[in-house]
């Protein structure tokens, strides 16, 4: 969530933020006396030494040979979604072409019969491996920003939380019947105006429940970034209490148990939430903060899953190449449009809606993000199409979601924090 939401009456585009009236960049020098130094960590005096000189490093040979060791090879990836195939086909890796003639190797003997001679092919890379090369976009224009981060946060009025958080975050792994895959990425706007990221994702094993979740910082609050990092862990921490509770209510299908239970949980975060603000000298709206999260239990016989959400974002499906808008309005039948409710934790924990998703089909994709995705997501076919193209026919490798993930679209500049959850194929 971003300076720019809620500007323009109507629920209309805003216009296209950019360099040239983007927020002002913060130049807040790093106090070297203040208490960002704990522990004695701060800096120090260093002796002067006198310069060692490096030994003379002999020369090594270089010798010829496959890029791949003798005897390696891939092995299946295991149970889970068709998609996720293994890296090479049953024939193993093609022959790779040696790197170098060995500089001092002897002269060969001289053979016999001389062996045919045949040509080393290409090396053949794992069949989902794509050259990614720079970041794309999708729509006519290009957005204005620079397509990478530029300048670098720094601790701004003591906070070095905030400097040390990086740029972007991936994650994965599989539980269960699905496939997990999450990233983070700082916005085009914040890394412009060199301030920090103030989305998160979270994926985290509790017991035999899977919990991700993403939260959204709000833009306008200073300390927001604390509430979107503060919010998962206290989340975390509420249901791993709970664990075996919240997974018989899945087990049974009992969503008003699920719904009541959740929400107290909600509430326990978010006044633990308040109460580090509070410890921090700060009203706790300056930690305010959205969040959404998704509970899915390890069994693959348990098809529920469990949803919670306070604030604006999204929770979308990929179903047989359709995008299905799973928090739309009731009275809209086209699915078009999404929640942008400003409802924010720690203050707004009452709002918080629980329920469960109880028609989960084998290759689904569930798609949980903050309305920095969300929003393009609904709102640009060409995302949709783009988007869909690719995670819907295989589940991708951390690298590779991680730079489709951050395909960009112009007048988008938020912050971008997503979940994908690959269900098992039949």
């Amino acid at each position: 969530m971003n300076a720019y939401d809620n500007q323009v009456p109507g629920g209309g585009r805003a216009p296209e933020p950019g360099p040239e009236h983007a927020p002002t960049r913060k130049g807040d020098p790093i106090d070297l006396a203040a208490s960002v130094y704990e522990h004695g960590w701060g800096p120090a005096a260093v002796p002067a030494e006198a310069p060692v000189e490096a030994p003379a490093e002999a020369a090594r040979p270089v010798v010829s040979g496959p890029v791949v060791p003798e005897g390696f090879l891939p092995r299946p990836i295991g149970p889970g979604p068709s998609a996720v195939r293994e890296p090479w086909g049953a024939d193993g890796p093609a022959v790779v072409p040696p790197v170098a003639e060995a500089v001092t190797a002897p002269a060969p003997a001289p053979a016999p019969t001389p062996a045919p001679v045949h040509e080393a092919g290409p090396a053949v890379r794992p069949s989902s491996f794509r050259e990614t090369g720079p970041l794309t976009h999708v729509g006519r224009k290009p957005p204005t920003y620079p397509a990478e981060p530029t300048d670098i946060p720094a601790p701004s009025g003591g906070d070095l939380f905030g400097a040390l958080l990086p740029d972007t975050v991936v994650d994965g792994g599989r539980f269960g019947p699905v496939t997990v895959r999450a990233a983070s990425v700082r916005g085009d706007g914040h890394r412009y105006a060199a301030e920090c990221r103030q989305d998160t994702a979270l994926v985290v094993r509790t017991g035999e429940l899977l919990l991700v979740a993403v939260a959204d910082g709000v833009g306008s609050q200073s300390h927001s970034h604390h509430g979107s990092h503060g919010i998962v862990r206290l989340l975390t921490r509420q249901v791993a209490q709970k664990a075996e509770t919240l997974l018989a209510f899945l087990r049974s299908g009992a969503e008003l148990d699920f719904a009541s239970l959740m929400s107290r949980l909600i509430a326990a975060a978010a006044g633990e939430l308040a109460r580090e603000a509070e410890r921090a000298g700060l009203p706790p709206k300056s930690y305010s903060t959205t969040l959404r999260a998704l509970l899915v239990p390890a069994d693959p016989a348990v098809p529920f899953r469990g949803f919670v959400s306070v604030g604006d974002g999204g929770l979308l499906r990929l179903r047989e190449g359709g995008w299905q808008n799973l928090e739309a309005a009731e009275d809209d039948e086209g699915g078009a449009l999404i929640s942008t409710r400003t409802d924010c934790l720690p203050e707004a924990y009452e709002h918080a809606r629980a329920r469960l998703i109880t028609d989960t089909r084998p290759g689904d994709l569930l798609v949980l993000c903050t309305d920095g995705l969300a929003l393009p997501l609904l709102k640009e076919s060409e995302l949709r199409e783009w988007l869909g193209g690719r995670w819907g026919r295989e589940v991708p490798g951390l690298a590779e979601f991680l730079w489709q993930a951050q395909v960009r679209v112009r007048s988008y500049d938020d912050d971008r924090s997503v979940v994908c959850l690959w269900e098992a194929a039949p």
